[in-house]
């Protein structure tokens, strides 16, 4: 048992790190389509998370952005009928943004998208097809 006093911890087998996305995307690599099914959210929802984090956004504007994108991504699900969503990012200067479109987003549906963006991100837009949220990577 471990912490028994006599009894060393037992071993755990030394494992080689992984590298990149584990969903298989590589580090260079930052575009992703996903099927705008429910079921398939977490990995959408994931993949922006881990977009922010190798981007280098601190913890409290990584939080930030996972809200603001939990609201973008729920939009898109409620607001269309299957499909594929795509998810995409793009780092210039101090600026960390990344896009979710659909080609299909009839009328949009998430009350007050436009609100909770304006108070969780440092800029957005709102278009028929795409939502771009905007970061700084400064903090």
């Amino acid at each position: 048992m471990p912490g028994t006093p006599g009894r060393a911890p037992p071993s755990i087998p030394a494992r080689p790190p992984r590298a990149g996305y584990p969903y298989g995307v590589g580090v260079a690599s930052h575009r992703r389509a996903f099927p705008a099914d429910l079921a398939r959210a977490g990995e959408a929802r994931h993949f922006v998370a881990w977009l922010g984090a190798a981007a280098g956004l601190p913890g409290g504007s990584l939080s930030d952005l996972a809200v603001a994108a939990e609201a973008a991504l729920t939009d898109v699900f409620l607001s269309t009928d299957g499909g594929v969503l795509e998810v995409w990012s793009e780092v210039s200067g101090e600026e960390l943004r990344i896009t979710v479109g659909h080609p299909r987003v009839e009328a949009r549906r998430m009350s007050d998208l436009e609100g909770i963006l304006r108070q969780f991100l440092d800029d957005h837009e709102i278009s028929s097809t795409r939502v771009v949220l905007v970061k700084g990577l400064g903090g």
